[in-house]
């Protein structure tokens, strides 16, 4: 589907017409562009070719930097393209409008995860999903986790769930970020419910990378009162795909 017809206007100026620009996306071919000091900020479009777009965005993995060990991911979502470029040395995590700059240290952390899970444990590309929020809590929150990775099966069901924190924050957050755990586990159950819950961290500075992971049996735990009550059980080591 292509929509040809573009309007450029300032955020400032689209506020005060919302209205009558919500009435024109309705026509066919027909979006608007929102800028922020002159750069693009957001594009507005009708719901049905948003849901157009969606339905038709595949998931796409690229190897795609000179040394052939980049990993590029778009998400079935429309979210920033992602790319993930690895040599011999680094591991750099880079978004759609920061491709020349490291990123955060928390997603160094995450493009490390992922690249560990391609290569150290040989989890199969389709199957790995970033990024994904999901709405947890009751039917009337609007409470949303963002899982970090959504390791699926092939018939769609949640088989793991990563997520991750600085390294020098591991040991403090545990609780936090497991409990989040439990959160996304619940509401990402369908059919199936997932088989680990996995927290991790790592740091490659001064020397070599020290990793901390805690793996969680979500088929032995279904809360996270229940998995603090055992003691707060885990594995050290990220469980293989199965």
């Amino acid at each position: 589907m292509k929509i040809k017809t573009a309007n450029t206007v300032p955020i400032s100026e689209a506020r005060r017409n919302i209205f009558s620009i919500a009435e024109e996306v309705q026509n066919p071919n027909v979006y608007y562009t929102l800028t922020e000091r002159g750069r693009p900020k957001v594009v507005i479009l009708s719901a049905e070719k948003f849901e157009f777009l969606s339905s038709q965005k595949e998931d796409r993995m690229i190897l795609a930097d000179k040394s052939a060990q980049g990993y590029s991911l778009a998400n079935p979502q429309v979210f920033s393209k992602v790319m993930i470029v690895r040599d011999a040395s680094r591991i750099v995590y880079l978004d759609q409008d920061d491709r020349d700059l490291k990123y955060k240290e928390g997603e160094l952390v995450k493009a490390h995860m992922l690249v560990k899970l391609i290569e150290k444990y040989k989890y199969p590309f389709h199957m790995i999903e970033l990024g994904r929020y999901v709405k947890v809590g009751p039917k009337e929150s609007k409470r949303y986790i963002e899982a970090d990775i959504i390791i699926n099966d092939i018939s769609g069901n949640v088989r793991m769930i990563f997520e991750s924190s600085l390294f020098a924050d591991f040991e403090e957050n545990t609780d936090k970020v497991v409990a989040d755990l439990f959160d996304l586990a619940y509401a990402t159950t369908w059919v199936k419910k997932p088989l680990y819950l996995v927290y991790f961290s790592i740091s490659c500075k001064g020397g070599p990378c020290k990793e901390k992971s805690l793996a969680i049996d979500y088929t032995k735990f279904n809360t996270f009162a229940a998995w603090k009550k055992a003691g707060r059980p885990g594995e050290k080591e990220i469980p293989l795909y199965r």
